[in-house]
This record gives C-alpha cells, sequence and structure tokens, in this order.
C-alpha cells in the first residue's frame, strides 16, 4: 500500500480515497477501520471495482471528470454509456482547449480502467445519436459520448 507521507505513523492512519474518507487508528495490536461514504454508495446492492482515481492532488475538472466515471460505473448494467456533451453541459463556460483536457482525462481513465483489465478493448462511439464501433477512444471521436463494457469476474 502506498501512503502519503505525514499521514501513517504507529497508531494513526487516514487516507482520503475518491468519496470515502477511510481511517485506520491501532488499538492495542489491532487497527480499526472506519469509513465514510457518500450515500449512493452506501446503499448500493452492486458491487464495483476501480482504481484509486485519488492517488494525486487535482484540477476542479479531474475531480469532476473522475467522480462522473463512478457515477457511471455505479450502474447495474455492464455497459457504461458517458454522455459526453451531457455532462460538459452542467458547465456554465467552457473553452475548446477545457473541454479537450477534460476529453484527455476521461480517456486517460478509460485507458487506466483498461490497464487494471476492468473492461473490454471493445468501444462504441456515438456520432449523430447512433453507435458506432471503434477501437480507439480519442478526444475528436467522443464529443456526443461513448461506451464502454465491465468485465464481469464470478
Amino acid at each position: 500500500m502506498k501512503v502519503a507521507e505525514g499521514s501513517f505513523s504507529e497508531n494513526y492512519f487516514q487516507s482520503l480515497v475518491a468519496i470515502p474518507l477511510v481511517k485506520f487508528q491501532k488499538i492495542q495490536k489491532f487497527w480499526v477501520g472506519r469509513v465514510w461514504l457518500a450515500e449512493e454508495l452506501f446503499y448500493s446492492k452492486y458491487p464495483f471495482l476501480l482504481p484509486d482515481f485519488f492517488k494525486t492532488k487535482l484540477t476542479k475538472d479531474q475531480f469532476e471528470v473522475r467522480v462522473e466515471v463512478i457515477k457511471v460505473f455505479h450502474s447495474v448494467d455492464i455497459t457504461k454509456t458517458f454522455l459526453i456533451q451531457q455532462f460538459l453541459d452542467s458547465y456554465s463556460t467552457v473553452s475548446n482547449q477545457r473541454i479537450n483536457k477534460i476529453k484527455k482525462n476521461l480517456i486517460e481513465l478509460v485507458q487506466l480502467l483498461q490497464e487494471y483489465d476492468l473492461i473490454e478493448s471493445n468501444y462504441k462511439i456515438i456520432s449523430n445519436g447512433s453507435f458506432l464501433d471503434t477501437n480507439e477512444l480519442n478526444i475528436s471521436n467522443i464529443s456526443e459520448g461513448f461506451v464502454i463494457y465491465e468485465k464481469i469476474y464470478i
């Protein structure tokens, strides 16, 4: 486990991971953990795996993209649909440069999911309301949105 400097001592450990806050405290020879979770995740009946998207300090856009990935990945369906235009509409004003950075960040997270073998290697892009197969996501072909497929391990 990689631990940030200053957050671990002989008797105490704390880490902010994604939305949950996880605190460990050493009581005698045992570690006791307390977890704070967003209510939507606490009542989820569907487990999902995600790599740690929150290891480093993030910009506001990076954080919001990661939360969006968690929201989309939380669905029961193995088909995970990212509606880029709808997501960008939640911003009041956004420059083309910022849009490209957001798309690039989203693609990097998809690549990370692929590296962790959590998704299939085939994707679909949304173009003019139609779903088209593709082997590669890039900032120009995901303008409307895209679909990835979660791998299920039993």
